[in-house]
């Protein structure tokens, strides 16, 4: 009995340590950054802004997001250490755990970008969820103009909901730290980045290019590119190109869609093609689905390394301008295999566009080739990376209409 109740007492003092709030902090002691971006400082130093989120009382209504947010950009030699030195003027404890978004500049990404992640994905308070983007331009340019919101009070809400819904367009891509760093890791991909920057306001302008290739171009824009007027003043499209941890260039929302078929990541967009046989001068409305996976084959001996990919693809008519009836028959086939060739194009061109000029492979062809090797070691000595701007590429695209949308028969009148 004495033992047991000896026992229990130095069980019972052991536990007195870990009883209170030690590392306790009040909520309203807190400043929680909601963006962060990255801009390149003098020599070596780094300047970080960050857009912190002010709280207000229950009920008090604001005016805007001019009081929602405030912006704050600190030079450094370290991310933390401008973290640190805002907290020196900053009457709250900052953090970031609740930081959503990391913008680096195009500056620094084309310098390279592994010094910069390998602290963010050590630390524990940002997480690998946290989104990574590349701004054309400056980061704190880019963090500046998104206060003018349109729907949302928060930029930070607005970046996330603008991520999530990017398989809506599929002219936006979707990235995380943790997806950069794993590419970045890879013997056989890598890495790509959502691209974004600031709206520069321009108008259409005329065009040298026929007509027919003005539509396949409907969607090629780079961020800060889009002819519009109003709403918000930065732009969410296309990709940044990585070659191991450098920048090499931008892919425009044309070609992200492109990208996101091979990889699997494509889900629905909004296609305008040519009519077949019109010259340009009607066009033709397609949303158009993935039917299921791409099916990507390597295959490899002494000689000859060869990629096959095939895209399996559904369309929804939207709109036939010349009102001929493409729903069935003949003219169905026809439509078929004239979008097939036009996507079949596109997804080749852009592949060669990595190997000829970016020798990246963004695809990640190269974690097909893992099946071939026994070890980790072996796959590495392959050095996929190298053979891929050598390899022969075969696109096969497998589209069908199987929804004319709410009209079973078009006519002329109707478009």
């Amino acid at each position: 009995m004495f033992r047991k109740l000896r026992f229990l007492l130095i069980i019972a003092f052991l536990l007195l340590p870990l009883q209170g709030c030690w590392g306790m902090r009040e909520i309203d002691e807190m400043g929680y950054v909601l963006l962060m971006g990255i801009d390149k400082g003098k020599e070596n130093m780094v300047k970080v802004t960050f857009q912190i989120a002010l709280p207000k009382p229950l009920g008090e209504e604001g005016s805007g997001d001019e009081v929602s947010t405030e912006i704050v950009e600190v030079e450094a030699a370290s991310l933390f250490g401008a973290e640190q030195l805002l907290n020196t003027f900053v009457s709250k404890h900052i953090t970031l755990i609740h930081d959503t978004t990391v913008v680096v500049t195009e500056e620094i990404a084309r310098e390279g970008l592994a010094k910069y992640i390998n602290p963010l994905v050590r630390s524990r308070e940002i997480r690998r969820t946290n989104y990574l983007l590349v701004v054309k331009g400056k980061a704190n340019d880019f963090i500046e103009k998104n206060r003018g919101l349109v729907f949302e009070k928060y930029p930070s809400r607005q970046l996330d909901i603008l991520m999530a819904s990017s398989h809506l367009t599929g002219i936006m891509y979707k990235s995380d730290i943790h997806m950069f760093y794993r590419a970045l890791k890879s013997p056989g991909r890598q890495p790509v980045l959502a691209a974004v920057g600031i709206s520069q306001n321009v108008e259409a302008k005329a065009s040298d290019e026929s007509k027919i290739e003005e539509i396949k171009r409907e969607n090629a824009y780079l961020p800060g590119e889009i002819p519009r007027k109003g709403g918000n003043k930065i732009d969410v499209i296309g990709q940044a190109v990585f070659k191991e941890e450098r920048l090499v260039d931008f892919l425009n929302g044309e070609e992200t869609r492109f990208y996101q078929m091979v990889t699997g990541e494509f889900r629905q967009s909004i296609f305008s093609f040519p009519e077949p046989g019109s010259a340009g001068n009607f066009i033709i409305v397609m949303k158009i689905r993935k039917a299921c996976s791409p099916d990507i084959t390597i295959t490899a001996d002494e000689r000859k390394t060869t990629i096959k990919v095939k895209l399996f693809l559904n369309g929804e008519i939207m709109s036939i301008q010349s009102g001929k009836n493409y729903e069935i028959g003949p003219l169905g086939n026809e439509l078929e295999r004239h979008i097939s060739g036009l996507i079949t194009a596109g997804v080749s061109q852009l592949i060669k566009k990595t190997q000829k000029e970016y020798y990246s492979d963004i695809f990640g062809f190269g974690e097909f080739t893992r099946h071939f090797f026994w070890t980790w070691e072996e796959w590495e000595n392959y050095q996929w990376l190298e053979k891929y701007p050598y390899c022969a590429v075969e696109v096969q695209t497998f589209f069908r209409i199987r929804d004319p949308g709410m009209m079973s028969q078009t006519t002329s009148s109707d478009n």
